[in-house]
C-alpha cells in the first residue's frame, strides 16, 4: 500500500509524510508537546486597574460585553490547557 502511494503521489511527496502519517496512526502524537509548544508563545489578556474601572463606568453595550466575555472564555482555555495563571 504504502509503496502504491508513493508511485500515485511522486515518491518525494509520498516519502516526506510517512514518517507523520506513521507517527499519528501508530497513536505516537503527544498532545502535551503540542500545548506546550503554544503556551511557549502565548499569554492570557490582562486589563489594568484603570481599564477595569473605564468599562464600569462606561456600561457597556451587548456587543461589548460579547467581545469581554470572549477574552474571559480565552482565559479560562489558557489556563486549563497551560495550566498556568
Amino acid at each position: 500500500m504504502l509503496v502504491f502511494l508513493m508511485f500515485l503521489m511522486g515518491c518525494s511527496v509520498a516519502s516526506e509524510m510517512i514518517a507523520p502519517v506513521a507517527n499519528f496512526g501508530l497513536g505516537l502524537y503527544n498532545a502535551d508537546t503540542y500545548y506546550s509548544k503554544e503556551c511557549a508563545w502565548y499569554e492570557p489578556v490582562r486589563f489594568s486597574a484603570a481599564t477595569k474601572e473605564w468599562i464600569r463606568k462606561s456600561k457597556p453595550d451587548n456587543e461589548a460585553i460579547e467581545d469581554l466575555a470572549r477574552v474571559a472564555r480565552n482565559n479560562d482555555v489558557y489556563q486549563e490547557v497551560c495550566g498556568a495563571e
